[in-house]
């Protein structure tokens, strides 16, 4: 982690802040938020939530394991803090799905782009009439789309779309930034000498944005926050954080969780929302930070770039 000028924005998209969401109600759940109650008040915001994945409705390789669980996933959530939930848009019909649960729910917005691994998409269709279409539903929808991505480099995963096609296309989407002046949902993954080439020639096409999935070195990072970007920091390129991983032994926060789903618990290996409060203690406990200082930091970075309105 970093201190001094460089700025921390998310992990996995998630930020916090001081207050704190309707109690508890089932009795797995109110030992932790017994547990919660002792160290102050905080709420968060999940940026990259990838909500719209067929495992939060029980559907796992287009086979359904169990019951749709979406609402329980999102009281989780509530419960321990989560105040706003930006969907994230993989592509032209994941933003639509994205932008269709946003409306569904005040505390859900979307974003709208096309992720590197699937920038293949342009050239399967007309591509001009695919970055029309996502344009026309950014700009036709705002106060609910709120970022333009999530869209970027991922070198890491070449076998899912080209080098060059995702360099054609990520440079092609700040055309959607630059016509609906919506920031960036970024994403930057064994890439970082390219991603930074695109993002100085194209800096003055977007009003600004989070560089998520973050993997690089500080000179990296610096060269980043240097064109007045904001740094998402993960545990590329896993998604939860496991007891093998560094981070583990500042947790302080855990949740009944089952191998086999069951009513009331997490379920293993499907990171959810309510995790981004064990983020909080990873960061707060390696930056030497106060963990309710640090959660405003992070939610005022979220609110300046992404709901400048508020």
């Amino acid at each position: 982690m970093f201190s001094g000028p460089l700025r921390v924005s998310d992990y996995v998209g998630a930020s916090f802040a001081a207050a704190r969401g309707p109690r508890m109600s089932s009795p797995a759940f109110l030992k932790v938020e017994r547990a919660l109650s002792g160290r102050g008040r905080r709420s968060c915001s999940d940026i990259g939530i990838n909500l719209t994945d067929p495992m939060f409705r029980g559907i796992y390789r287009g086979v359904q394991k169990h019951q749709d669980d979406l609402q329980d996933v999102i009281q989780r959530a509530v419960r321990i803090g989560v105040k706003k939930f930006m969907i994230t848009g993989g592509n032209l019909q994941d933003s639509k799905d994205a932008l269709h649960l946003a409306q569904t729910n005040d505390m859900f917005f979307s974003t709208v782009g096309c992720h590197p691994t699937r920038c293949d998409e342009f050239e399967k269709n007309d591509p001009d009439l695919y970055l029309m279409e996502l344009l026309n539903l950014a700009e036709n929808n705002k106060g609910k789309v709120v970022a333009i991505g999530e869209c970027g480099l991922d070198f890491d995963r070449l076998q899912f779309c080209p080098r060059d096609t995702q360099l054609k296309y990520f440079e092609k989407q700040f055309e959607l930034s630059e016509q609906t002046k919506l920031p960036m949902f970024l994403h930057c993954r064994n890439s970082h000498a390219e991603f930074l080439d695109i993002m100085k020639r194209n800096r003055d096409r977007c009003v600004g944005g989070v560089v998520h999935s973050f993997d690089g070195t500080k000179e990296a990072a610096a060269a980043l926050i240097d064109l007045d970007l904001y740094i998402g920091f993960n545990d590329a390129p896993w998604c939860g954080v496991k007891n093998t991983h560094a981070g583990s032994k500042f947790i302080k926060t855990s949740f009944p969780t089952k191998k086999k789903w069951e009513n009331g618990h997490c379920l293993k290996d499907r990171n959810e929302p309510c995790h981004i409060i064990q983020i909080l203690e990873i960061m707060s406990a390696v930056r030497g930070e106060d963990p309710l200082e640090l959660a405003n930091t992070l939610y005022n970075n979220t609110i300046k770039v992404f709901f400048p309105g508020m």
